[in-house]
């Protein structure tokens, strides 16, 4: 732990969890020194960090979701209006860490603008990403802190998160009769949103990158598998023998067959 006299080119960070071994794996095997960010301080719950944070600014925020007297979701809410009062100068990067999968606490993590909403058990690998991202963000607001450049970051964030959520389910469920709907009512937003959204992450439609997702586990499997045609047609996706060979002959100029024959 440092002092408060830090370098203004220095991300200051703290933790808050109300799990001794977290708190202590966290501060002890995160490189914070490679990454750039100072940790400062660390709490059991967000009662006490949010006394804190009130006197001393911080940069990022590494927080479980439910603590005991105040939970993260409602100590970076009451953050978020200290900043709008101006009573905190900084725009603190929030990465929630947390047990619970419901994404009912994501999305108000996204509302509040976090940088990331990691599942325990994280890898420290994973953690670092985020911070490093954090660190980012931090770093480019002290280049230019135009206000209007920082609120439009901030804008930014919780749109990225979204599209990563949905790009995860994809790539994990693309074998199934997978629909834009299904995804934007489990993400808790409506399809035209996420269809636009989608779109302009990625500068895809959702139903050109599940296709892209689906032709190159079949050109994978065509070219490295046993399995008949039929089979991998029915393992990404398309159960339908004859469409599955019309679409591939689509997309790659060749039938599955004639594919195989060539890669095999």
């Amino acid at each position: 732990m440092e002092d408060d006299s830090m370098n203004a080119t220095v991300c200051r960070a703290v933790i808050i969890d109300d799990e001794t071994w977290i708190r202590e794996g966290l501060s002890e095997h995160i490189n914070w020194e490679l990454l750039g960010i100072e940790l400062v301080q660390v709490f059991q719950d967000g009662l006490e960090a949010i006394r804190y944070m009130e006197e001393h600014p911080v940069d990022i925020l590494l927080s479980d979701i439910r603590m005991p007297n105040m939970t993260g979701l409602e100590l970076v809410a009451r953050l978020r209006e200290l900043e709008k009062e101006s009573r905190l100068l900084s725009n603190t990067k929030v990465i929630f860490l947390s047990g619970y999968g419901d994404f009912k606490y994501a999305q108000e993590a996204l509302r509040l603008g976090a940088v990331d909403y990691l599942l325990k058990p994280s890898d420290v690998e994973e953690i670092e990403v985020a911070l490093q991202k954090a660190k980012m963000l931090c770093t480019n607001e002290a280049a230019a802190p135009d206000k209007s450049t920082q609120d439009q970051k901030v804008a930014e964030e919780p749109s990225s998160y979204l599209i990563k959520k949905a790009l995860q389910m994809m790539s994990a469920r693309f074998t199934e009769d997978l629909h834009l709907n299904q995804i934007a009512d489990e993400l808790f937003v409506t399809s035209n949103y996420l269809s636009r959204l989608f779109r302009q992450e990625t500068g895809k439609s959702f139903s050109d990158y599940l296709s892209q997702l689906r032709i190159e586990k079949a050109c994978e499997l065509l070219g490295s598998s046993n399995l008949k045609i039929y089979q991998i047609g029915e393992s990404v996706g398309y159960p339908n023998p004859r469409y599955f060979s019309e679409w591939f002959q689509k997309q790659k100029g060749m039938s599955p067959g004639d594919y195989r024959s060539k890669h095999a």
